[in-house]
């Protein structure tokens, strides 16, 4: 029997033992299992560093320990998105909301304070001397029915009257009667006190002064036994069934002021409360110390809940609102350079959009501000701890992408959905842009002034270019049917250059604020030999990623041919008052009697028209004999009519500083030099290695590499300087 017993307890013990290493390798630690469902591990990379990968744990260059990245769990090519597990979007409190369309007014956040209704305020004046006798209204507050006696007071001249009015009653003489009862009303006295003298028939000394309306004493000077004078102001009187709010509104909104806007005032001792009134007046001029201009309010007060002199905030609301796209507004994150918000774009993803923000807090209840440009109904995006996802560094890359700028703007292309002519406004279908990371979305973009829509209709295809301006906005620079094509000319074929350029006399080109002229052009995908030479053809020009027009089309046109006239003989076609365009160049030689100049200048970046020599009218403000003939110059071109380019100034260009140094390479994509150079002393520069931007006039091929010359630089106006040229090493004997 005892042995039956210690066989059992050592199966037991055996048994007991089995359970618990299966109940810790199953649920104790699962991670130590093998087999079909475990998940692998990739990689461990840094906390603070997800470049820095190990294939195995140990710690990173900051001392912390290595983190897994599991199959499924690593991130994307996108160096600005970010991935967090749940557990940690719960530990950083991410909340997220979807852009939807709201109802927005431009409103007008302003304060006031609470006055009397001066149109429903008299005051009490007598018209007549004389002394009170009797009182009957003692303090400010006093309630007041219209009719009530104020005061009497003692006047000889009342005396008198009323017993002119006596003896007229009993000679029985009307007109007597009517002359001694309009003396008493000029007196100021009561039709009521007047019918009590003639029913009495016996003359009074004192005259009643009546309330003329209702409300309540907000001025009181009579006083018992007082002289009163018609100059002294005895009572003023208000009704407080409506008061008057006076705000103050600033510079910067008057332009949206209207008076159909409707008033909504708050005041923090009645929370919860909205009054609602209507603008009465808008003042015609400023207040010359706070640059406010003053605006009536008038606002219901039946309940007596207004009183004078009270503070409040006022929100003016337009009659008429839009649907516009809207966001929370700590959604948004405001930098000096842009605006953006985070976007949720999968499960546990996210990722910056940049955006263009409009009104903020300024319809509905508050609390959400339109985005004009970058987001589409629907999207997600943080509403909170955005800035703790910001701090991750695979996000740095994102947020530090910058807006594109007229040097560097971003391009599309798309579908022309609608174009506003008189408000210079499209809105265009594009694709994905990348360089703001958009999705494929319709955007509305206002267009700049020298872009040309002539050759625009709705519903063709588009592409363009975008850069923001000062108010954040990305407006289109450059827009045109997506052909290829920037503009197509009219004009005749000279010859072809040596090294292979059109030498092309051509009629104005509106569009790209071309005048009439003879210019060189280079071709792309043209056979020279074939082109038409002295005979009128057509020619379709397009732009490069330099901003310079090439020609990549030409054939023969069905119009007259050109004739050899000046330039000025033809019609100006483009708009008017253009802006002007500066450059540098040579004036060659001057004709002092046609008052024309022989320039030879550089690309004019602005209108894309290339280096060129050729004959340029010169303004009236400058003298002929002055301009200086064979120097390098600064040139300004006005452009009257949009194309004509009259020279109407000329200022000696600075020479080139000019520094040792060597090229060490050339990008010719970038056009841009990595150059080590000595101390530049002129502008206090040490000597250092960096990248300069080359001048669009120097042949890249021709620049010397690795070998040590004299470097011509000049200084833009930014005080970044741009390489004009080389030469070599003045060697002294």
């Amino acid at each position: 029997m005892r042995g039956r017993y210690f066989a059992l307890g050592i199966l037991a013990l055996a048994a007991g033992v089995a359970g618990g290493i299966s109940l810790e390798r199953l649920f104790l630690n699962p991670s130590t299992m093998t087999g079909e469902n475990e998940t692998e591990i990739l990689y461990w990379v840094a906390p603070m560093d997800p470049n820095f990968r190990q294939p195995n744990p140990g710690k990173s260059p900051m001392g912390m320990d290595l983190i897994p990245v599991y199959a499924g769990q690593e991130p994307s090519g996108d160096p600005s998105e970010v991935q967090l597990s749940a557990a940690e979007i719960n530990a950083i409190g991410v909340r997220t909301a979807i852009s939807r369309m709201s109802e927005v007014s431009d409103k007008i956040e302003t304060v006031g304070f609470v006055g009397y209704d001066e149109h429903r305020t008299s005051h009490v004046h007598t018209r007549v001397d004389g002394w009170i006798e009797q009182l009957n209204v003692r303090a400010v507050g006093d309630p007041i029915q219209k009719g009530d006696v104020l005061f009497e007071m003692f006047s000889p001249q009342i005396g008198s009257a009323t017993g002119d009015l006596v003896r007229a009653i009993e000679a029985g003489d009307p007109r007597i009667i009517d002359a001694a009862r309009n003396k008493l009303r000029s007196h100021g006295m009561s039709e009521r006190q007047i019918e009590r003298i003639e029913a009495n028939g016996s003359p009074e000394r004192n005259l009643e002064v009546e309330a003329p309306q209702d409300g309540v004493v907000i001025s009181l000077e009579a006083a018992d036994g007082m002289f009163l004078q018609p100059g002294t102001r005895a009572a003023s009187l208000t009704e407080l069934s409506t008061v008057w709010l006076i705000v103050d509104v600033f510079e910067r909104d008057i332009a949206r002021l209207t008076d159909s806007m409707l008033a909504e005032a708050r005041f923090e001792h009645l929370p919860g409360r909205v009054f609602t009134g209507s603008v009465d007046y808008v003042y015609p001029e400023l207040d010359a110390v706070t640059r406010t201009l003053p605006v009536r309010l008038q606002f219901d007060n039946s309940d007596m809940l207004l009183r004078p002199n009270m503070f409040g905030t006022v929100s003016l609301i337009p009659s008429e609102s839009r649907m516009a796209l809207t966001v929370p507004t700590e959604a948004i994150i405001r930098t000096g350079a842009a605006e953006r918000v985070i976007l949720k774009t999968g499960d546990g993803t996210f990722k910056p959009r940049l955006i263009t923000a409009g009104l903020r807090d300024n319809f509905g209840d508050g609390g959400r501000t339109e985005v004009a440009q970058g987001l589409e109904p629907g999207e997600e995006v943080v509403a909170s701890a955005q800035f703790l996802i910001d701090s991750e560094s695979a996000l740095n890359a994102g947020l530090m992408r910058m807006a594109p700028t007229d040097k560097a703007p971003a391009r599309g292309s798309g579908e022309l959905v609608s174009l506003d002519l008189e408000a210079r406004t499209a809105k265009v279908r594009h694709g994905a842009l990348d360089s703001l990371d958009w999705p494929e979305m319709t955007s509305s973009f206002p267009i700049r002034a020298d872009v040309s829509l002539s050759r625009l209709v709705e519903g063709q295809k588009v592409s363009f270019r975008l850069a923001r301006g000062a108010d954040g906005l990305l407006g289109l620079i450059e827009l045109g049917a997506d052909d290829g094509v920037a503009a197509t000319g009219t004009g005749i074929v000279r010859g072809v250059t040596a090294d292979g350029k059109l030498s092309l006399s051509h009629e104005p080109i509106p569009e790209l604020g071309w005048p009439a002229m003879q210019m060189d052009m280079p071709v792309a995908g043209i056979d020279t030999a074939e082109v038409p030479m002295d005979e009128p053809v057509e020619f379709d020009l397009s732009k490069d990623d330099d901003g310079m027009f090439t020609v990549i089309a030409v054939r023969t046109a069905g119009t007259q041919p050109i004739a050899d006239a000046p330039p000025e003989a033809n019609e100006p076609h483009g708009s008017e008052d253009a802006s002007d365009v500066l450059v540098s160049g040579t004036i060659d030689q001057v004709d002092a009697e046609t008052r024309m100049a022989t320039i030879t200048h550089g690309p004019i970046m602005e209108i894309g028209m290339p280096g060129m020599t050729m004959d340029f009218e010169v303004g009236k403000e400058l003298e002929i004999a002055s301009l200086p003939v064979g120097k390098e110059v600064a040139l300004t071109f006005a452009r009257p009519d949009g194309m004509t380019m009259v020279l109407t100034e000329v200022e000696t260009a600075s020479p080139p500083l000019e520094v040792l140094g060597r090229i060490n390479s050339v990008n010719s994509e970038t056009r841009k030099a990595n150059i080590s150079h000595g101390p530049v002393v002129q502008i206090g520069m040490p000597g250092m290695t960096m990248d300069f931007s080359i001048d669009p006039a120097l042949d890249l091929a021709g620049l010397p590499s690795g070998q040590e010359v004299t470097l011509l630089f000049t200084q833009n106006a930014d005080f970044s300087m741009t390489l004009v040229g080389t030469k070599p090493i003045e060697v002294t004997q």
